[in-house]
């Protein structure tokens, strides 16, 4: 990565990231709603004035609207794009009557509302599983390898070499379960249960509280036990690696750098980054015996915590960590399943804690920190582009399911109350509660946008 993306960039990436989505989102709507008969008025990208457009055979409006921040499907019936009911349908025939959406059967109804949520599931499932299948199945063993200075868990009583079996009584598998099941919750203290040399000991320990920065501007508040399951062993170089021009082979494990003593690949990063532009010693181990390399220390740039770029050391070396088991096709099924999941989890965890006062409210991003993260990734390449569009349809899903008058999850609670009620609410107190739930809505856009601003070199951040 050479820095912070530039504005063309993140436009373009933001635009090749939400473009696609919201089309997905609003298809699901639209064909469900096609395939119970019921009629579109219109299909947007986008709110406000019709930038351009066309209309099909069957009357519907296809259109690009002025502010691409999300779209939306008018079925005939609905007063608006937030889908308040007309308020009378007198004037139309019968067979006008029976293509409108309020007529149709409730669970007709709520299956039109759910598809649009559910299609941006099913992408993230498809993406992960898609790759999991391509790449395999990283699978990293709970061993510990070594600890962070400040490590709760080796003050605790964890010692290397012990293996990870749960945690609160959740069996653990694979060392990023560890991650999965305390990165959530900083300040907690967790049960941690250990295989030490054939016997099982429990351990309370403090999840230690760290913030980490997404390199512009923003920090979240993250937990960790201060645990590297890693060996300091080469297994890959980047095209212009120093280190294999200086004579590192793959398999070598690095076990001093200068003059630190390293036990994990964690070590090396760390001892590296502030030497930029410097040659460093590095020793090895190579068939049992060491060996000693002069490595020169390449000078690249790379984002600080507050949008700027800063020159980094590097060596062009990958380390090895776990090792990835082939899959069939339906365990990638299920693998993209359960990790989708897990992130939707995540987010209603972090919303909790927002909500409880435990994580701040200024975590929160918006369409800038988007198009920001967007550009980031769109430079790392595909592949991690790709990554971040599962990322932001399962979170359109999550969003949109959220129980908020004029969301998708607003007409699904309004749907549970006509099944509870055996009758629907009357119009005006859905066209009420549709009207707060969109001026929460935008007063959360604007929130969150300041949010952003705030976080702006420009603005202090």
């Amino acid at each position: 990565m050479s820095g912070s993306p530039g504005f063309l960039t993140m436009i373009l990436a933001f635009a090749l990231l939400l473009g696609p989505l919201v089309l997905i989102h609003e298809l699901g709507h639209y064909l469900v709603g096609r395939w119970f008969g019921v009629k579109a008025d219109a299909f947007s990208i986008g709110f406000g004035k019709e930038i351009a457009g066309w209309t099909d055979r069957r009357g519907t409006r296809w259109k690009l609207s002025m502010l691409p921040l999300g779209g939306y499907v008018q079925f005939a019936g609905d007063m608006n794009p937030a889908s308040m009911p007309a308020a009378s349908d007198a004037a139309l025939s019968p067979r006008e009557r029976a293509q409108t959406f309020h007529v149709k059967p409730l669970w007709q109804r709520a299956l039109i509302v759910l598809a649009g949520p559910m299609t941006n599931f099913l992408v993230c499932v498809a993406i992960l599983a898609a790759f999991t299948l391509v790449q395999g199945k990283l699978v990293i063993d709970p061993q510990i390898a070594d600890f962070s200075p400040r490590s709760t868990a080796r003050e605790a009583g964890l010692r290397e070499g012990d293996r990870i079996t749960a945690i609160d009584g959740q069996k653990v598998e694979d060392a990023q379960d560890v991650v999965r099941l305390t990165l959530p919750w900083p300040g907690r203290t967790v049960s941690v249960t250990v295989d030490r040399d054939g016997d099982t000991m429990t351990f309370p320990v403090p999840i230690a509280s760290r913030e980490e920065s997404d390199g512009f501007g923003k920090t979240a508040r993250i937990g960790d036990l201060g645990l590297t399951y890693d060996q300091p062993v080469v297994d890959g170089f980047t095209p212009d690696s120093p280190a294999r021009a200086a004579g590192l082979e793959e398999g070598d494990r690095i076990v001093r750098v200068g003059d630190a003593d390293v036990t994990s690949f964690e070590d090396v990063i760390a001892a590296v980054q502030p030497q930029a532009g410097q040659t460093l010693p590095f020793t090895v181990l190579r068939g049992g015996h060491a060996r000693v390399f002069q490595v020169p220390v390449k000078s690249v740039e790379a984002p600080d915590g507050k949008g700027h770029v800063r020159p980094v050391g590097m060596i062009g070396v990958a380390g090895r960590v776990g090792h990835t088991v082939p899959v069939g096709p339906l365990q990638a099924l299920g693998i993209g399943v359960s990790r989708s999941f897990q992130v939707m989890g995540d987010m209603v965890t972090g919303l909790r804690q927002m909500v409880l006062g435990e994580r701040s409210v200024k975590e929160l991003g918006g369409p800038i920190k988007i198009a920001q993260y967007s550009g980031a990734q769109f430079q790392l390449g595909w592949e991690a582009f790709v990554h971040f569009v599962a990322l932001i349809s399962i979170n359109l899903a999550f969003i949109n399911l959220l129980p908020i008058p004029g969301l998708d999850g607003g007409h699904l609670a309004f749907y549970v109350a006509e099944w509870v009620r055996r009758k629907p609410l009357d119009g005006r107190s859905q066209e009420w509660a549709i009207r707060t739930g969109v001026v929460f809505v935008l007063a959360l856009m604007v929130f969150v946008t300041v949010n952003d601003l705030a976080s702006l070199p420009i603005f202090g951040g």
